[in-house]
C-alpha cells in the first residue's frame, strides 16, 4: 500500500473494463498516476482533467 506524505487530492476514476468508480488520494502536483481496479484488477494511466475529481483512465 502506498501512502500519500503532505497534502493530497482525490482521483476518481472509471475503469475502462468492468466500469467500477476508483479512487485514490494523489500528492498535489501530480498529474499522472498507474493505479490497478479494485473489482477486476485491470492497470490503468489515470491523468488529470478539466473537472478536479473526475480524472481520466486508460488501459495500461
Amino acid at each position: 500500500m502506498q501512502f500519500v506524505a503532505g497534502p493530497a487530492v482525490t482521483a476518481e476514476w472509471i475503469c475502462t473494463r468492468c466500469g467500477v468508480t476508483n479512487r485514490k488520494l494523489v500528492a498535489v502536483g501530480r498529474h499522472e498516476i498507474m493505479d490497478r481496479c479494485v473489482h477486476c484488477g485491470l492497470r490503468h494511466r489515470v491523468s488529470e482533467d478539466e473537472r478536479p475529481v473526475r480524472w481520466r483512465a486508460e488501459a495500461a
